[in-house]
Formats: structure tokens, C-alpha cells, sequence
């Protein structure tokens, strides 16, 4: 389980890296002051873009988590806002031995996956 891990966590940083590569299109984002369907719709892009499928199921986007046997299901889960906000900052700072790695989301990306998590499903 360990070994899977490891392979699971260095595919989702592969993909991490591929997302920031120059010429990528990143998700649309609005300029002006965006609405709550927007901002889930671009942190519903950012679960696909930055791996998070590779590790978490959520009912929105078909196949994620395909990848693991205890694949967390983020789909009914609801943490606050300023967990996700600390967590997706760093994840290790909340729990050192973690195998999320840090993404190094920008604060926009982090608040439209705070969205996406928090939406109705």
C-alpha cells in the first residue's frame, strides 16, 4: 500500500508540474467579482487539472479516484472553509505525515476548490 502511495503521489505531482507548464490554457477565470457557480465551476476544473482525481473521488467528475482502493471520497464530505483554507494552503503543516503533497495553489485556485467542496451535490 505503501509502494501505491508513493506512486500515486508522484503521478499527482507529475500532473501538478504539467498543469504549470508554459502554452497550458488554464480554467477561464473572471476578472470582475465572480459568482458562487463560477467559482465552483473553476475549482471543479482545478480538481481535474492539478491531480487531485488521482487520489479523491467526487461524485461531479466521473472516474476520479479510479486509481486506489482507499481513494477518500470528498463528494459528502463538509470540512469549514478555514480548514480547507489551512489544509490546501499546506496540507503537512496540518498533518505532517500526510501524502498529499503541497500544490502550491495560489489563493484564487484555493478559494474556487473551497467552493467546489462546499457545493451541493
Amino acid at each position: 500500500m505503501m509502494k501505491l502511495s508513493i506512486v500515486l503521489a508522484v503521478i499527482g505531482l507529475a500532473l501538478l508540474l504539467v498543469s504549470a507548464l508554459p502554452g497550458q490554457a488554464a480554467p477561464a477565470v473572471a476578472t470582475s467579482v465572480s459568482t458562487a457557480p463560477d467559482e465552483a465551476a473553476y475549482g471543479k476544473a482545478l480538481f481535474s487539472a492539478k491531480g487531485c482525481v488521482s487520489c479523491h473521488h467526487h461524485a461531479a467528475i466521473a472516474g476520479s479516484g479510479a486509481f486506489s482502493e482507499d481513494t477518500p471520497d470528498l463528494t459528502k464530505n463538509r470540512w469549514s472553509a478555514d480548514y480547507l483554507r489551512t489544509w490546501l494552503q499546506n496540507p503537512a503543516a496540518v498533518k505532517p505525515n500526510t501524502y498529499m503533497p503541497n500544490l502550491g495553489l495560489k489563493p484564487d485556485e484555493i478559494e474556487a476548490l473551497i467552493a467546489f467542496l462546499s457545493a451541493g451535490k
